[in-house]
This record gives C-alpha cells, sequence and structure tokens, in this order.
C-alpha cells in the first residue's frame, strides 16, 4: 500500500506559514512531474491490466448515471449515438488532461491562500483513528506529496506488465528452487519468483509449493490437484486472456518438476512465460555423486504421458544410451518407485542394471544401490516417486 501521509518535518515548527506553503508546492510539483513520468508513453491496452477487482470498484462499475443520461439524450433526440467502446487511446489521454487540470486549479489554489487563510481549521479530530485536528495548511502539507506517492505505483506497476507479459497475455509459471542441501523451502526461492508472487492475482499450485510460496502471495492461491489441474489450468488462461496476472509455481525447476503442466498450459493458453530456478536434477546427482555432464534427465511423468513428446522405444534409447547414468525425477501424485521399476522394464531396459533411489533429498537421503530388477521388492521400492526424490540408473 502506498502511504499518503508526509514525513515528519522536524523543523515544521520552526518555518513560517509561508516556507510551510513554498515546502508543500515543491512537493506538490515533484510529485506531479514524477506522476507524468510515470504515465509518459502507456500503452493504451496496458494500462487496463493487472487490476484486482475490489468491492468499491464494482460499485463504481455499477454507478450507471451517465450511461442512462446518453439514453435519455438519445430518447429525447438531443444526441444520436452513444460513444465508441473502445476508446482507450482517448479515454486515457482524456484523464490525464483532466488531472494537469486538476493539479493547476490545486497549484494556483495553494499559492493563492493568505497565512489568515492557510491557518484556517480544515478537519474535525478524530479520536478514534488518533487523527488530529488539521488546518488548511496541514492538510494541504499531508496531500502535497499525493502524486508522488502514486507514481511510484504505477511506475511498479507498469514493470510488473512487462514481467508479466501481460499484453501476450500470458500464463507465468515461476519455480521456488531447492536449498543447497536439495530441500524444498522458502530460503531457495529466488527473488524474481518473490516479486512476481507478491503482485499476481492468482497464484496456483500444489499444496506443497503454495505452502513454501505463501508468505509472499498476497492475490488469490489455488490449490492445484490431480483432480483439478485441467480445471485450473484452463482458469489460468481464461483470466490471463482477460488481462490478469495468472501465476503457477512449482518446487524446484518448471521444466523438471511440471513438464506435463507446461504442456498443458502451452495447449491451453495464449502464452506462458516459465522463470526458471534451481532444481533437484542437480541435487540427485551430487548425492549420488554423479557429474551433470555424465547423465540424462527425463520426468517420471514421461513413462505415464503418451502424449509427452516421447515415444517409448525413444525413452528407453535415451535411459539405455551408453556410458552415462539416467535420473528420472519424481512427480506430485507419481506412483511408487518400485512400480517406476516395473515400468522401465516394460520398456526394455535390463534388470541387471544398477539403480539407486534418492529420496528425500533435504538431508534425509535414503540411497538404495542394486540391481533395476530387484528394486520393486525394497523398501526404496515402496517409496512414493514423489517430487524431492529420483531415482538414478548407473551407467553400464
Amino acid at each position: 500500500m502506498v502511504s499518503h501521509e508526509m514525513p515528519a518535518d522536524p523543523d515544521a515548527a520552526a518555518r513560517s506559514v509561508e516556507e510551510r506553503r513554498e515546502r508543500a508546492l515543491q512537493r506538490l510539483d515533484d510529485g506531479h512531474a514524477a506522476l507524468l513520468a510515470a504515465l509518459a508513453g502507456m500503452d493504451d491496452a496496458a494500462a487496463f491490466l493487472g487490476s484486482r477487482w475490489s468491492v468499491w470498484e464494482v460499485m463504481q462499475h455499477l454507478l450507471t448515471e451517465n450511461f442512462v443520461t446518453a439514453l435519455e439524450e438519445i430518447a429525447a433526440g438531443e444526441r444520436d449515438l452513444l460513444p465508441a467502446f473502445d476508446g482507450r487511446g482517448d479515454r486515457i489521454a482524456a484523464d490525464i488532461a483532466r488531472l494537469e487540470a486538476n493539479y493547476q486549479r490545486f497549484r494556483k489554489l495553494i499559492a493563492g491562500l493568505s497565512a489568515e487563510q492557510l491557518n484556517r481549521p480544515a478537519t474535525p479530530a478524530n479520536p478514534e483513528n488518533d487523527y488530529p485536528a488539521l488546518s488548511l495548511l496541514d492538510l494541504i502539507e499531508r496531500v502535497a506529496g499525493h502524486e508522488g506517492n502514486h507514481a511510484r505505483q504505477v511506475s511498479e506497476t507498469r514493470q510488473y506488465v512487462a514481467a508479466f507479459r501481460s499484453q501476450e497475455r500470458a500464463v507465468t509459471v515461476a519455480g521456488l528452487g531447492v536449498g543447497a542441501d536439495g530441500s524444498a523451502d522458502v530460503d531457495a526461492v529466488p527473488l524474481r519468483t518473490r516479486e512476481l508472487l507478491s503482485n499476481a492475482d492468482y497464484v496456483a499450485g500444489t499444496a506443497a509449493a503454495l505452502s513454501i510460496a505463501r508468505r509472499w502471495i498476497r492475490g488469490v492461491e489455488l490449490e492445484m490437484r490431480p483432480d483439478n489441474r485441467a480445471e485450473l489450468v484452463n482458469r489460468l488462461a481464461r483470466d490471463a486472456r482477460a488481462g490478469l496476472w495468472s501465476m503457477a509455481v512449482t518446487q524446484g525447476d518448471p521444466a523438471e518438476s511440471a513438464p506435463d503442466l507446461l504442456r498443458q498450459l502451452d495447449a491451453a493458453a495464449d502464452a506462458v512465460s516459465v522463470v526458471a530456478a534451481p532444481g533437484f536434477y542437480r541435487a540427485a546427482l551430487t548425492a549420488a555423486g554423479i557429474s551433470p555432464l555424465a547423465a540424462v534427465c527425463v520426468s517420471v511423468t514421461q513413462l505415464d504421458d503418451s502424449d509427452g513428446g516421447v515415444s517409448a522405444s525413444g525413452l528407453a534409447s535415451n535411459l539405455a544410451s551408453g556410458p552415462r547414468a539416467a535420473v528420472i525425477l519424481g512427480a506430485d501424485g507419481a506412483r511408487s518407485w518400485g512400480e517406476v521399476a516395473a515400468a522401465l522394464l516394460e520398456l526394455e531396459l535390463a534388470p541387471e542394471r544398477a539403480a539407486q533411489v534418492v529420496a528425500q533429498l533435504g538431508g534425509r537421503t535414503v540411497t538404495v544401490s542394486g540391481a533395476l530388477g530387484s528394486l520393486p521388492d525394497t523398501a526404496a521400492g515402496e517409496r512414493p516417486a514423489a517430487i524431492d526424490s529420483a531415482l538414478i540408473l548407473l551407467p553400464g
């Protein structure tokens, strides 16, 4: 929230009424100049993006006196047509002209007040809100920086319109990152993701992802589950088309932890903007002591998704390739690692292939080394193929 209050002036008591007025006029001029600078070059469409509807805004929308007046004038033959519906450029220009006219009017009023007028009472005290009685000068000093404060708000809003790619009606998918020890926690969330979260209208994610992101979310949370993901994907795409800032968050990096979500959004939304973050792939390799240059990576969801762009034979060839290790990353709602191992065997990977399950990467790793064919019968095989775990097929 942008404050309209004037910073405390420790020397106010020592200043004359005229000096205080001149300082207020200077703040007024500076704020107006900042506002005009913030509005300069405003795209007609971008000016109407990214706003949340408040109750007050809904009420303003329903106040239709001007519309009724216009209909009365048409009925009486006093006018021919209603104005064009989509005159955004004219509306912005007209509003800026109104701001300028009101600024000049306000400035002229302040500059023309006498010391006696400036000292006249303007507002009564409000003890319930600890608000003091104000003179006309006191009130002028408090509101002189109003435009300057909102100039910062306009500038920040325009920055986030660009960051959210609102004009492309893009859905933003941001990663929450992975800590140094492979854990998913608030300290691992990248700064850019934090900033976007605080400005998004909607943030969708799994319960685990939202629990990490919640401290920065100021909009509406949408918990994403396997049974409602298609519905939320369509909602995010629809809201983005309406100019809202729609966002989804994933643990780790979206390309690693949610490739199927990205595919669904690509199909439903006009555009998808992905904010990358450190993922679980490197954390799994670090836990297993394997260089990223000596490994290939796929998601466990690709074993189930025939529309994922990877054929069964292609996936088997990728995982079985020569001297490199293969990392199969877990995902939310996936089956157990034993079932994943069984699916890999159906792709004709060798049962004797050495495998490791690296589970719960956040400081509590369970690493089971043995043949891929025996994994379904181990304790590690019973573990869910969760998003913070991986199955590593060793070279050979």
